[in-house]
């Protein structure tokens, strides 16, 4: 899990893990609707430039719905929404979708 909780660290992390391949996608209903990522019509590269051009005030924090003690990332950038936790070694994507 990410020890330290400021939304620069946080993007950092999820950066690295889209560019080194450490993520995942949660399974859900509506997922070609919902994850763009996982379904292949938005690629990790292209992910990664949107949290790139995001800023703090992007950025929301919650505990996860199903894991109160699992932190759950909400960036809104750009049009865009990503949802996503981590889970060591992995980043877990619940939504990525405009």
């Amino acid at each position: 899990m990410l020890e330290a909780k400021g939304f620069k660290a946080v993007k950092r992390a999820v950066i690295a893990a889209l560019e080194e391949g450490r993520y995942q996608h949660e399974a859900r209903a509506a997922i070609e609707v919902k994850n763009l990522l996982a379904t292949g019509e938005v690629s990790a590269s292209a992910v990664v430039e949107v949290i790139r051009r995001s800023d703090g005030t992007c950025h929301q924090c919650t505990p996860l719905h199903q894991d109160p003690s699992i932190d759950c990332h909400l960036i809104r950038a750009n049009g865009w929404y990503l949802k996503f936790y981590f889970l060591d070694p992995s980043t877990v994507f619940i939504s990525v979708h405009r």
